[in-house]
């Protein structure tokens, strides 16, 4: 069963726009949906123990699912940041991160060409953001994009600040190209990134 459900999120967005009785109010979803994150119900926090969340898209409905549930996450953060607590705030991050590798298709296409291949999926990274920028050592992997802004066009425009939460989505989308190649769970940190005050988004992937 997949960690995110995209109908259920869609159902819940449809219940409150079209307007159910008034003890179903705005608190009453913000406060439903910060529980289900502090919870883990429906958006469990992801750790090394856990297993590798596939990226992968096989078909229209999943790639369908995960714009819906990126659309949902987007607009939700956008009105309810200040509402949450950080861990409830990380983990919904985490999963509009997750569901946005599955909605890109230059990231369903990496995958696909990667083939299974940690190796070519740098190889392929590089072409993108240049090979200096994407190199391996060993089990570590250096990721680097190299311009001075943020480039998620979902993402608010704003002064940097060192603790921005949606870094940690950025994190999850690279977390998830580079488990679903992998085939196994690895670790993604952000080093610095100009939403945080850095000069360019750093990624140290570990793979083992």
């Amino acid at each position: 069963m997949p960690l995110l459900q995209p109908q259920y999120f869609a159902a819940l967005e449809t219940h409150f726009r079209l307007g159910r009785p008034k003890q179903y109010g705005m608190m009453e979803r913000k406060t439903f949906l910060k529980n289900l994150a502090v919870a883990g119900a429906v958006i469990p926090c992801c750790s090394g123990l856990a297993q590798a969340e596939s990226g992968k898209c096989d078909g229209a409905q999943c790639t369908s699912d995960a714009k819906a549930v990126r659309q949902f996450l987007s607009d939700f953060l956008a009105k309810e940041e200040a509402t949450l607590n950080r861990d409830a705030l990380l983990k919904l991050m985490e999963q509009r991160g997750r569901n946005c590798c599955r909605a890109l298709d230059f990231r369903q296409k990496l995958i696909q060409d990667s083939q299974g291949s940690v190796d070519k999926l740098v190889e392929l990274m590089g072409k993108i953001v240049g090979p200096a920028n994407c190199q391996r050592e060993g089990d570590t992997i250096t990721l680097i994009y190299p311009v001075d802004h943020c480039v998620c066009g979902w993402s608010p425009k704003r002064e940097p600040r060192p603790d921005d939460p949606y870094c940690e989505c950025s994190r999850a989308n690279n977390q998830t190209l580079f488990e679903t190649v992998a085939g196994k769970p690895v670790q993604v940190k952000v080093l610095e990134s100009p939403r945080r005050g850095g000069k360019h988004c750093v990624f140290h992937i570990q793979l083992a």
